[in-house]
């Protein structure tokens, strides 16, 4: 992508240029927040940070002379020049990371909901449905609770070979759109933890086909829009609106998010619904770290991913010559589910070394290397525009040694395989569950129950238990499988005597 295809000027950075003048200014500030541009700092956090972060986290104030030195004035024009480059019609910075952005959605999807669905009650809880796979991240849960609607899951298909979800096909979205009836939006993540998509384009399709909304979790989609070689962006495939993590693959600082909206009505709902959601006392941090990560991506973007992809096919080639791992490649794209796959993204698989992804894990680290996850037979790397020979051959070298010593001690059968349980039946929305009396119940006594908090492995933060879902005997089997292997799991009522919380229905 070339700069000449941005409308806009895309060599500023408005928001970051603000707060450096304002340091330079030299203000005596009377204001928050409290530390007055670090002098009030514990010596240990000074010394750690050093103070140049602190005389930038400023609150509310700016200077910007072609701005009146008004910092909402300069965050309007630092979210259009991120609309700009990342395809979007309207863009807004988010600080409560995409988890307020996916939030936002449903939210707003809600509100749409009551203007263009023929339902006699909009407000009345749990009567407007979305569809939404059933793998969604713990993060759409709550989106759901707050906005009080109904999911009508999807369910995925399961990759035997690697332990993971795959998107539910086209054909299961159908299925599921013709047994709703009031039915507001689909909600698709694009793509799943694992860099992997499924047919956005037909899921939009049938959204618009209806003339409902196709609301998008992008968290790992952030950098699509700068290299021809990554997976289209969801925006370009049809979506209304999407919500990306910035700081998961870009330049920027955690929690550092934004929200992209191609739908002008949910554009006009979301300053609003923010306002809700989101802290009044934003990270000015944040702000200045996302549009510096903007440019840095219009600038230099396809450059800097090309030297990512570059780096983690070589990665893909030097894994798959180590005997018992195996990284996932392209081959993934001749599954009928997948339409789309990330291949800066190292899935690998380790049960070949009689290991499970989280004895892995462990074992890496005491290597110096820290995987993004461990999952039931595999661990997941990332590849982003940090990383360079060294970092990745350092990857590369720590696995090849984890090999020798498996291979070396003994000859080990590959672990055990296990899969995502089937989910209950849906007894009680999830809103009605969350705010419904509860009790603490003992993992192993709640076969029958219902869930009353969202019960998971993290990361990835797929639900096992989601609220209002009857709790199976494949349910808790899953878990305390998944304890026994090491991985851990949130979402406990007390983490030590594996209690969680279920519906108290006497």
């Amino acid at each position: 992508m070339s700069r000449a295809e941005y409308r806009l000027d895309q060599s500023r950075a408005p928001f970051l240029e603000g707060l450096k003048q304002y340091s330079l200014d030299k203000i005596i500030p009377f204001h928050t927040p409290g530390h007055k541009q670090g002098r009030s700092l514990d010596p240990g956090l000074q010394s750690a940070l050093g103070k140049l972060p602190f005389l930038l986290d400023v609150s509310d104030e700016i200077a910007s002379q072609a701005h009146g030195n008004d910092s909402e004035k300069v965050l309007r024009e630092a979210e259009a020049l991120a609309a700009d480059a990342f395809g979007a019609k309207t863009t807004f910075f988010l600080h409560n990371g995409t988890t307020a952005g996916i939030q936002a959605m449903l939210l707003a999807a809600r509100q749409w909901a009551g203007h263009n669905l023929p339902v006699e009650d909009p407000l009345r809880e749990d009567v407007v449905e979305v569809l939404v796979p059933r793998s969604v991240h713990r993060s759409v849960l709550g989106g759901l609770i707050l906005a009080g609607l109904a999911p009508r899951f999807i369910s995925d298909t399961w990759d035997a070979e690697w332990s993971i979800p795959l998107p539910p096909s086209p054909d299961a979205w159908q299925a599921a759109a013709a047994e709703s009836h009031a039915l507001a939006a689909y909600f698709d993540t694009y793509p799943n933890y694992y860099g992997i998509a499924g047919h956005l384009d037909k899921t939009a399709d049938l959204a618009a086909g209806g003339d409902k909304l196709l609301l998008v979790d992008e968290a790992h989609g952030a950098h699509f829009r700068f290299h021809p070689s990554l997976p289209p962006t969801a925006l370009s495939l049809g979506a209304d609106a999407s919500a990306q993590s910035a700081h998961k693959v870009l330049g920027v600082l955690t929690q550092a998010s934004m929200l992209h909206v191609n739908n002008e009505e949910l554009a006009a709902l979301m300053p609003q619904v923010l306002g809700i959601l989101q802290s009044t006392s934003p990270s000015f941090l944040l702000y200045a770290s996302l549009d510096a990560g903007r440019r840095q991506m219009a600038q230099t973007g396809k450059q800097l991913w090309q030297r990512g992809l570059e780096l983690s096919s070589s990665a893909r080639e030097r894994i798959n010559r180590i005997p018992g791992l195996q990284c996932l490649g392209e081959e993934i794209l001749n599954k009928p589910e997948v339409r789309f796959w990330d291949p800066t993204k190292l899935l690998i698989r380790v049960d070949g070394l009689g290991l499970s992804g989280s004895e892995a894990e462990a074992r890496l680290r005491a290597k110096g290397i820290q995987v993004e996850l461990a999952g039931l037979n595999h661990v997941l790397a990332l590849i982003a525009i940090g990383d360079g020979p060294e970092e990745v051959g350092a990857l590369v070298r720590a696995l090849e040694e984890l090999a020798r010593e498996e291979n070396s001690c003994r000859q080990s059968a590959p672990a055990k395989l296990s899969q995502l349980p089937r989910p209950g039946e849906m007894l009680l929305s999830p809103r009605r569950a969350v705010l419904s009396p509860r009790k603490e119940m003992e993992l192993a006594a709640a076969e029958g129950e219902i869930a009353a908090e969202a019960v998971l492995p993290y990361p990835p933060g797929i639900p096992v238990l989601v609220p209002g879902e009857k709790i199976t005997a494949e349910s808790i089997d899953f878990l305390q499988g998944c304890r026994r292997k090491g991985i851990e799991v949130r979402g406990w009522a007390n983490t030590s005597r594996e209690t969680i919380w279920v519906v108290d229905i006497d």
